[in-house]
């Protein structure tokens, strides 16, 4: 296969929303409030059309372009406000006029926060989102068998110190394997992978690692750990090839040349297309003590790193 790609070295586009179209989501959230009084944010979507925010539906669809046909991934600036709920409905608004939210685990959750709860570690179980873990690179659609469209990151606050976030442009790796054609033929067959934390029922089910979109362009499921601990479960040891693939993979992923770092500031929203791109963070310490649930009524700037996070599928 013929792909014209160069590597991701180009600065990741940020735009800031223009004050109309921020007016006009601000006023479809206040109404979305109003209208969701007693119950979980995330169990009722948003909801406007071109005739009530032309700006905001503009907006949206400019966005959906841009992460379909062009760069695949955006920095939006201008969300940062005072309050924790505040944001959170801020973020969930936007989302859910974006795409139509997933449930991201076994208690239907559609928003999940990101942030350290000091417990477990992913290798004793724990999902990515609840550590301050680095260094395993992944895409989030690794847990179920569809994928996302857009994945939404939201920061509310950063860490003091790390934190930051590594994009990796499936199209860059696939460049750099194409030199290793045997690679590429075993990450194009079925691994095991397990959809930890998505049911009561742990469930396993097969993937490729690598394949392609209707246009060609190269598509990815991988998070190492996982797939690791999906072929234990099946009683399925990975195969002497399938091993050698995965670090060629690795290695390919380690490279500066595929990756670009961005430090995602409080009222940053990052969109990118899931299956076009693969990401993980830095290690980061925080400013105080992991805590297991943070106060609605909480300042932002009183947080240790937290993000929001949002599944999507086209509308």
């Amino acid at each position: 296969m013929s792909i014209n790609v160069s590597h991701f070295r180009q600065k990741v586009s940020s735009v800031r929303l223009s004050k109309d179209v921020f007016d006009e989501l601000l006023s479809v959230r206040e109404l979305f409030v109003s209208e969701s009084q007693g119950i979980r944010l995330d169990s009722k979507s948003a909801y406007t059309n071109a005739l009530q925010s032309p700006a905001l539906s503009e907006e949206l669809d400019k966005i959906r372009t841009m992460i379909d046909h062009e760069k695949h991934v955006l920095i939006l600036d201008g969300f940062k406000v005072e309050k924790l709920a505040r944001f959170k409905s801020l973020i969930w608004t936007f989302g859910s006029l974006l795409g139509v939210p997933m449930v991201q685990n076994h208690l239907a959750h559609k928003v999940i926060e990101v942030y350290d709860r000091g417990g477990k570690s992913i290798e004793e179980g724990a999902r990515y989102h609840q550590t301050r873990q680095g260094a395993y690179v992944h895409n989030d659609g690794v847990s179920d068998p569809l994928p996302i469209d857009y994945l939404i990151l939201a920061c509310a606050q950063k860490a003091l110190l790390g934190g930051e976030s590594i994009l990796i442009d499936a199209s860059a790796v696939y460049a750099e394997l194409m030199a290793f054609p045997e690679i590429l033929e075993e990450l194009k067959g079925d691994f095991f992978f397990e959809n930890r934390g998505m049911s009561d029922d742990e469930q396993l089910f097969k993937a490729p690692i690598l394949s392609f979109s209707n246009e060609g362009i190269p598509l990815i499921r991988y998070f190492r750990v996982y797939i690791e601990s999906a072929h234990l479960k099946a009683r399925v040891p990975l195969t002497v090839a399938q091993s050698q693939a995965l670090d060629f993979l690795d290695t390919v992923l380690d490279q500066s040349s595929v990756q670009h770092r961005v430090l995602l500031e409080p009222g940053q929203v990052l969109i990118s297309a899931d299956n076009k791109f693969l990401h993980t963070r830095t290690h980061f310490i925080d400013r105080s003590a992991p805590r297991g649930v943070f106060d609605e009524d909480e300042s932002l700037s009183d947080l240790n790193r937290y993000m929001l996070r949002i599944w999507l599928r086209k509308q």
